[in-house]
This record gives structure tokens, sequence and C-alpha cells, in this order.
């Protein structure tokens, strides 16, 4: 094989790896109690998780996932996480050419990671918010994706110019 011929077929085998970024981020969605019924919104209940597909959403306006831990020390501790998109999406007016029109921006109000809620003193419940980056990030613990998938993609094409094109 020449080596013209494997240069393009790296090039193209490393594009088909990385994640598209105009594509929907997938996050994991569930909440600890039953939606409204007006919303029309599939019951995804916490308790019920399982990492399955009926749990993964698409979040056209969100670049970040979102897991909410919380803990309310009341009598006896009770613990609750959410998963779901991060809320980015701002729903604004332009009043162009004498008509009022719906602008969609996504804002970029978070940073990766986790930070808990203050409480102001109250010390009856403890929220923690963790953000990050990349499909279905928002599973486990503090875990992020994204930078495994560089990794295992970095991997695959030194393996591939390596060992199977020598």
């Amino acid at each position: 094989m020449g080596a013209a011929f494997r240069a393009v077929l790296t090039v193209i085998l490393f594009l088909k790896c990385i994640p598209d970024p105009t594509c929907a981020i997938k996050c994991f969605k569930c909440s600890v109690a039953v939606p409204m019924y007006y919303t029309k919104e599939p019951i995804r209940l916490c308790k019920d998780f399982d990492y399955s597909d009926n749990f993964i959403v698409d979040c056209p306006y969100s670049t970040f996932c979102m897991k909410r831990i919380s803990t309310a020390k009341i009598p006896v501790p009770i613990n609750g996480v959410e998963r779901d998109c991060a809320l980015q999406k701002l729903e604004t007016q332009e009043y162009t050419n004498g008509k009022w029109h719906p602008l969609i921006s996504i804002e970029e109000p978070y940073t990766e990671g986790c930070a808990r809620q203050d409480d102001k003193g109250a010390r009856t419940s403890i929220i923690e918010h963790c953000y990050c980056r990349g499909d279905l990030c928002n599973s486990a613990h503090r875990t992020t994706v994204a930078k495994w998938q560089y990794v295992l993609t970095a991997l695959s094409l030194w393996i591939l110019n390596h060992i199977v094109y020598k």
C-alpha cells in the first residue's frame, strides 16, 4: 500500500472517530418526581435509572450535561439524583423591519466540574451541581466521557499506523 493512500485512510478514520460538534450532545435524563401530565414528557424516574436508551435524550440547546445530587437531612437523610441537559437556551425577541422575531441563543455559563450550593447556613440540605461536556457524561460520579473518546481514537490510529499498515 502506498504511503499517500495510508495517510488519506488514516485521516478519514480519524475524522470519523471524532465526535461531531454540530450534532446535539446526548445526556442521560431522569427526575426525582413524575413530570406534570400536560408536558407529555415520558416518565423517567431516577429510582428506575439503568443506563438504558430509555434515559438518553438529545440536547439540541446544550453543550453540557448536568447531574444534581441532593441530600436532605430531615430526621433521616434522603438522597436524590437528577440528570438532564444543562439549561443554556436563551430565548429573546429581536425587533427588525418593524416586527418582533424570536431569537434563540446558547449561553455558556458553566464550567466542567462539580460545585456545592451555598445553603447560607441553613444546613438542612446539600445540593451539588455537576456539569460535563461529552455524550452521556452525566452517568457516573464525575466522569468525562469525551476525554476517553479522544484517547481511544488516538490509540486506534496509532495501532492502525504502526501495526496494521506495516
